[in-house]
């Protein structure tokens, strides 16, 4: 009998105050994905796909936030095992509470989006914010394993 495939789901959210026209960054501290990012991590056993991302933003930055927008899709597929990791991309500019100090998964701060684009990214963040910003693509594709990464493809 061939071994299940493991299928990891993971969230992200965009927090932009129109107000101010910036966007919430995380500066990953972990040595898995290190740079500027959004907030985000895996979804729970027994939670949806937005609950889990409203966990994980309050857990990574101490915001409440509601009204999440799809956003699109971030499909890894690993050529070698054939495990799937999925992030859901999610944005929203509804948010209420104070940002955590010293947060454990890394500082949190609002900078303009053209800021956050210079900034020292985590790998793939790049092609992550066209997802975030374009509403005709739905989905980021890359096959990997553990020698080779490949080019993201947009759909």
């Amino acid at each position: 009998m061939e071994n299940a495939n493991q299928v990891k789901l993971l969230n992200m959210c965009m927090i932009y105050d129109e107000k101010r026209d910036m966007v919430l960054t995380q500066h990953r501290v972990k040595n898995t994905w290190p740079g500027f990012t959004f907030p985000g991590g895996k979804v729970e056993h027994g939670e949806s796909l937005v609950q889990s991302t409203i966990r994980e933003v309050k857990e990574e930055t101490g915001l409440d936030v509601d009204k999440l927008k799809l956003c699109g899709i971030v499909h890894w597929y690993n050529s070698k095992t054939h495990d799937r990791w999925m992030v859901f991309l999610y944005k929203t500019n509804s948010f209420i509470g104070q940002l955590l100090i010293n947060p454990i998964e890394g500082d949190v701060t609002w900078v303009s989006l053209d800021e956050f684009k210079k900034l020292p990214l985590s790998s793939g963040m790049k092609d992550y914010l066209s997802l975030f910003l374009k509403d005709e693509l739905s989905e980021l594709y890359n096959t990997w394993d553990e020698e080779i990464q490949d080019e993201f493809q947009l759909f």
